[in-house]
């Protein structure tokens, strides 16, 4: 074992690296703030099963349409760029029964999004957090902040909420 110890070490010495900066200054930085898609669901809490004595929490996908992606410099006068959808809630099936999906409303919806390469998204003001469930019967912003630090916000709204 004592004779694979030096083997240890050179091995540890070569794969390391000496490089310590320097390495972003020639690399290109994205520079979009686009949110380039969105998706809505609800989550609920199954009263029929548990999983280790905590309750299941199911998830349901919300059909979104007539998706439009609104740039500022496409619409003179608009004050953010802005995405405005059509909401559908599937019918009931399974243990989402009747009776959850009347519980579904634009007050407990959960927002998701695509966005440009390395971007970051935060929520503005009171929207609620990206993956948080959260109201959303009045628009909503989002700030979508590029790898180069440029930003665009984002008005999320829903033009027709349909049960």
């Amino acid at each position: 074992m004592k004779r694979y110890i030096p083997l240890f070490g050179f091995l540890l010495l070569a794969f390391s690296s000496c490089l310590k900066s320097g390495l972003d200054e020639n690399l290109p930085k994205f520079k979009d703030a686009q949110i380039t898609d969105v998706f809505m669901e609800y989550r609920f809490e199954d009263p029929n099963s548990t999983s280790g004595g905590s309750p299941v929490v199911r998830v349901v996908t919300l059909n979104l349409t007539n998706k439009q992606f609104l740039k500022i410099e496409d619409h003179p006068g608009a004050s953010t760029d802005s995405v405005v959808f059509d909401v559908t809630v599937p019918p009931a099936s399974g243990s989402f029964t009747e009776a959850e999906r009347a519980k579904v409303s634009t007050t407990n919806l959960v927002f998701m999004s695509n966005i440009s390469t390395a971007a970051t998204m935060s929520a503005v003001g009171s929207a609620p957090r990206p993956g948080a469930p959260g109201d959303f019967t009045q628009p909503q912003q989002y700030l979508v902040t590029a790898a180069d630090g440029s930003t665009r916000t984002w008005t999320i709204r829903i033009a027709n909420f349909i049960k």
